[in-house]
């Protein structure tokens, strides 16, 4: 029995790994590569606005793009065709923010990368729904979440292999990117299915069969907005609050390599928990471990909160690990299991994919919080954004009662 579990897991693989590859390109650009490009060139006065203005106004093409995509990949009945383009112009973006001269040049590569990580994104997300049974939902969305997690962890490990080096770390992002896509193209045979081509017509998400997907985009909406109030900025508080970065005998010569360290510690408890929790809901329920999840992500970002000690930062770190990789293994088969249209499943993903890009537009507002807090007090404005980040969690974790039809 536990090797035919082991086994329609391992199946998954192939399937997963252009997750990989996504996760491990966001792992470095957002938290370690463009906080530093963009107090590059701006400063540390205007570090937090001009990143979160960045990150948040440019959410608006991966928040409005992904439904027309998925409506136009179910036209076609083809995800993999999307997925060649989007790379190609993915990879083209992140050539352009490496060369930039400049603030607005590198703005500009940004939207080409972000055009074409929605283009590939979008209708990928929808293969779940068109190959997995519904009996293997979980153990799938486990191996995603698995494959998210540990590519986190390969990231930290490569910062570090690299010592930091932004060229090095631009190589890897687009080598691995393009690597991860060409397996997945590989591995997965998708069956050409033409859809009914009709509009884009967003008020049948409120109708009745669809309050349990509202229920989910709510929640999965709430907990990326707590990530999202902290994630962006954890360079720059490291920097201003933790500064020296020692756990035990251990020290760390900078905050990008303490960051890495962080985030792979995080990683490791995260992928732990995404390649147990997946097949485990499965068979106990996905509402248990998305419980689970919420109250230790809000307890780690409290415990953040609370610091200035490194070693402390680094325990909150491996605690928010456990619950983030519970969440990610089950809230894509949560979403796929409240599917009401089987001959929709990209539209509906690409709606979906809307609540984990909704979140960013708020980093703008977040910047100029942190910013403001920081003026007013040295450091003042982190406790602000981790005391909003709990609250976010708590909320994501509570509403999750309210969907219907899923155990």
């Amino acid at each position: 029995m536990q090797k035919t579990r082991l086994a329609g897991v391992a199946r998954y693989f192939g399937f997963s790994a252009y997750w990989f590859g996504f996760s491990f390109h966001w792992f470095l650009l957002l938290p370690l590569l463009m906080p530093a490009d963009v107090l590059r060139f701006v400063g540390q006065e205007q570090q937090g606005t001009y990143l979160g203005w960045l990150a948040g106004t440019l959410a608006l093409i991966p928040l409005l793009l992904p439904p027309f995509l998925g409506m136009w990949s179910d036209r076609l009945g083809r995800r993999l065709p999307f997925m060649v383009w989007g790379t190609s112009i993915n990879v083209l973006g992140l050539a352009v923010m490496f060369f930039a001269p400049g603030y607005w040049v590198y703005a500009a590569g940004y939207v080409l990368v972000q055009l074409g990580n929605s283009l590939a994104s979008a209708p990928y997300a929808a293969l779940i729904p068109d190959l997995v049974p519904a009996h293997e939902k979980g153990a799938a969305s486990g191996v995603m979440g698995f494959f998210q997690l540990s590519s986190q962890i390969a990231g930290g490990v490569a910062a570090f292999a690299l010592g930091g080096s932004r060229e090095g770390q631009y190589l890897a992002i687009i080598l691995v990117l393009s690597a991860c896509t060409f397996i997945t193209l590989r591995s997965v045979r998708e069956p050409q299915v033409r859809r009914d081509a009709e509009p884009l017509d967003l008020r049948v998400f409120f109708r009745p069969q669809y309050a349990g997907f509202r229920w989910v985009f709510l929640t999965r909406a709430l907990v990326e907005s707590g990530r999202f109030a902290v994630q962006p900025f954890l360079l720059f508080y490291l920097k201003d609050v933790i500064g020296q970065f020692r756990i035990g005998p251990i020290t760390l010569p900078s905050a990008e390599l303490a960051l890495a360290a962080l985030l792979v510690l995080l990683s490791l408890t995260a992928a732990l928990t995404a390649i147990t929790s997946g097949p485990y809901s499965d068979r106990v329920g996905k509402k248990p471990v998305i419980y689970f999840a919420g109250a230790v992500m809000a307890t780690a970002a409290l415990g953040f909160a609370l610091t200035h000690n490194f070693a402390v930062a680094a325990l909150a770190g491996l605690i928010f690990g456990l619950g983030y990789g519970a969440y990610v293994s089950v809230d894509w088969a949560m979403a796929t299991s409240v599917l009401p249209d089987p001959s929709k499943h990209a539209r509906d993903m690409g709606v979906w994919h809307v609540a984990l890009v909704f979140p960013q537009l708020f980093q703008g507002l977040f910047g100029q919080i942190l910013d403001a807090g920081n003026r007013a007090s040295p450091g003042g404005g982190y406790p602000i954004l981790f005391a909003l980040a709990v609250t976010l969690f708590a909320l994501g974790t509570l509403f999750i009662s309210r969907v219907r039809g899923v155990r």
